[in-house]
């Protein structure tokens, strides 16, 4: 990021100056046109407190200033009114009265050194001070913003303000929103450490502690207004590009009670009732379904946001059977050929140079939409009646648009339609995509929950490696070897390493996980290893060359820590686990969930039956526990299992390794880095990655 992309912008952009001056200035002209002209001493003047320009002007200019002023006296007026103690304070002519100030201060003038004034009262004052401000030389933009809000607090609108300042009324709006920003961040513009985009960028949140801890926490890429904004706004859905509302439709929200939060700086503005909208939009979806099935003659429907598959909780319910083969009708089949060689005739006439290719594109898009519906309509026709009347269609969204899914069945129906005649026969031949041997019981934890518990495990993972970094080299070391020598390698990626940081996925994942024990110690010492980053670090590495090896390796083994995922959509097929990736690095480390994580109400047992709640205490030799929550209510019993697991080591089975613990070979490799001087990790006492935790 270069220096200037950090500065404030100075001058406004030619779009918000309005070019033409309103009737206003020129009724302020009027007013100074009437007054007359008084010669006052020096003496008698102040800087008044309405004189809108608070920053210090450049003293090159301002030394120039008095040079002009001493050679050949002030050739226009200051702009002057009634102070409480009797001075006449400048409200139009600050840089003027501080040029003065400089000659006085030289022995330049004498302090009864006449100075041309026009006096005028306190209401306008500020309003002329604002008008000579702008239409001199470009005010800045913290000290616009203060103007701004002083005469907007006096009564005036943004478009009068805009009228009178010769700026557009957006360009006022815009500022008084900042006006409301954090102190704290205005004071840095006045300083030029944050630049009015950034500005506005943080202030699509209205939350003042959000926007300095947003501005506080940014460097580098993420001091961009773009990435600022999407801080500010986590958890927010925007209404532009959203498929829900371009679906439904803005006005059908709206009537139905749906709002929109909007700011100055966005058109479309945020989505406040995102549970309407989804509502909405599936109402919409079963009734296509519905439409269908009744239409076609499936047994039933569903309308549904997200498209249907054959993995997670889909695969649990749904069974999709293969698309069959339509056949074309005769009739259907003449017009296929027919639009194949008016689409063969379009691709010659393409090639000519004169050619209008935006039509010719056109008329090719239409051929292909119709043979499209001749094939879907066959296919639709090659579903058997039996399949119809047992099977159902699902009705989504891809993107914006609709998608239909016909030949979908309910794996609970299965077992009775493969007991009717026929039905067997032809389940057996199509059966479904991708479909894997199912277990007649569901398996007892959601896609949701695994996902959920995965990224628990990841997140304890990624902790105890970042503080074991020279495992983490041995595992980045391993990856760089098998890019070089493995040519069957589908990860190379020699001199081209990429890092992306997981642990944010993690936590959208499981949120639960933000004040667990693992993300405690990611924190402290991202913190800590932050504070030793020098000032514009990111702009070049001359300062690494001044750390020692061990202190690049352990910083090295904290960032690739966190790039470490091992989230799994549901459990595996062997072994039922979540998150069994991680077992080799575990092994590695010699980790114990258990010093890092432990099931609780939120995270486990409120998400899981009260059967599988006394499973587990059962597990865990709580027996008198595990026979108490079955006669207990659902959020009692995941209260009472947090509390007794705490006196156990029990975790769920499907996050404890199956794999046996990798042996560490004292080898000659190994024993040659050492002799070379290489520094083992608990040599090291000065670097974050050295820290240690306690277990639970």
């Amino acid at each position: 990021m270069s220096v200037t992309d950090v500065k404030a912008a100075a001058k406004t952009s030619k779009a918000a100056k309005s070019p033409k001056k309103s009737a206003q200035s020129a009724v302020v002209e009027q007013a100074l046109a009437n007054t007359p002209v008084e010669m006052v001493p020096f003496s008698q003047l102040a800087l008044s407190p309405l004189n809108v320009r608070k920053a210090e002007p450049d003293t090159a200019k301002l030394q120039e200033l008095a040079d002009s002023i001493k050679a050949v006296g002030v050739l226009h007026n200051l702009i002057v009114h009634r102070l409480p103690d009797g001075q006449l304070g400048a409200a139009a002519g600050g840089r003027r009265f501080r040029a003065m100030n400089l000659l006085l201060s030289a022995g330049a003038i004498a302090p009864d050194y006449a100075v041309p004034v026009k006096t005028v009262s306190d209401d306008m004052a500020e309003v002329i001070s604002a008008v000579e401000n702008f239409q001199h030389e470009s005010m800045h933009p913290a000290d616009q913003i203060k103007a701004f809000a002083n005469i907007s607090a006096s009564g005036k609108t943004a478009a009068e303000i805009g009228a009178l300042m010769g700026y557009s009324t957006k360009h006022v709006q815009k500022f008084l929103r900042l006006a409301g920003m954090a102190p704290a961040l205005l004071a840095e513009l006045a300083e030029d450490k944050i630049n009015v985009d950034q500005l506005q960028a943080l202030s699509a949140s209205e939350d003042q502690e959000c926007q300095l801890s947003v501005w506080k926490n940014a460097y580098g890429i993420y001091k961009k207004p773009r990435e600022l904004r999407s801080e500010v706004l986590r958890g927010e859905v925007a209404a532009e590009g959203n498929r829900m509302l371009e679906f439904i439709g803005r006005d059908a929200y709206e009537l139905a009670g749906g709002g929109f939060r909007f700011d100055l700086f966005t058109d479309e503005g945020f989505i406040s009732d995102t549970v309407l909208l989804e509502t909405l939009t599936r109402e919409k979806l079963e009734g296509v379904a519905a439409g269908i099935a009744q239409a076609e003659g499936w047994k039933w429907s569903e309308g549904r946001t997200d498209s249907i598959g054959n993995y997670g909780d889909d695969a649990q319910k749904y069974l999709l059977l293969n698309l069959p083969l339509g056949e074309l009708t005769a009739d259907e089949s003449a017009r296929f050929d027919a639009l194949e060689k008016q689409l063969d005739m379009l691709s010659e006439q393409d090639d000519a140079e004169d050619a209008d290719h935006n039509a010719l594109e056109k008329a090719a898009d239409a051929l292909q939409v119709e043979m499209s519906a001749i094939e879907k309509a066959a296919e639709n026709r090659a579903w058997t009646d039996d399949v119809r009347a047992n099977g159902g269609v699902v009705a989504s969204l891809r993107g914006s648009v609709i998608s239909v899914r016909r030949g979908v069945m309910l794996r609970s129906d299965i077992p009775e339609v493969e007991k009717k005649a026929g039905v067997n026969q032809h389940l057996s031949s199509i059966r479904t995509e991708g479909d894997t041997e199912v277990s007649a019981q569901p398996k007892p934890l959601s896609a949701v929950l695994v996902k959920s518990l995965s990224c628990e495990r990841t997140l304890a993972v990624q902790a105890a490696l970042a503080e074991q970094p020279q495992m983490a080299l041995v595992i980045f070391v391993h990856d760089c070897l098998k890019s070089t020598f493995d040519h069957r390698s589908y990860s190379l990626s020699t001199l081209k390493v990429t890092l992306h940081a997981k642990t944010g996925l993690m936590l959208d994942n499981a949120p639960t996980s933000a004040d667990s024990l693992a993300m405690q110690h990611l924190s402290a010492m991202h913190d800590a290893w932050q504070k030793l980053l020098p000032e514009d670090w990111h702009k070049s590495w001359d300062w690494l060359l001044m750390w020692d090896t061990q202190a690049l390796i352990n910083v090295m083994g904290y960032c690739l820590a966190k790039t470490l995922e091992g989230v799994s959509e549901r459990l595996s097929d062997k072994d039922g686990k979540a998150g069994k990736d991680l077992e080799p690095v575990e092994n590695l480390l010699g980790f114990t969930l258990r010093d890092w994580w432990q099931p609780t109400k939120a995270n486990f047992f409120g998400r899981i039956s009260k059967e599988l709640i006394a499973d587990s205490l059962s597990q865990a030799g709580l027996e008198g526990a595990s026979r108490d929550v079955l006669k207990m209510k659902k959020g009692d019993a995941a209260e009472l299992a947090e509390d007794k697991i705490l006196l156990t080591s029990w975790v769920p089975d499907c996050l404890l390794p199956v794999a046996a613990p990798i042996a560490l070979p004292e080898s000659d490799a190994v024993t040659a880095a050492d002799s070379d001087g290489a520094a083992t990790p608990t040599q090291v006492t000065d670097t974050p990655s050295e820290s240690t935790h306690t277990a639970a």
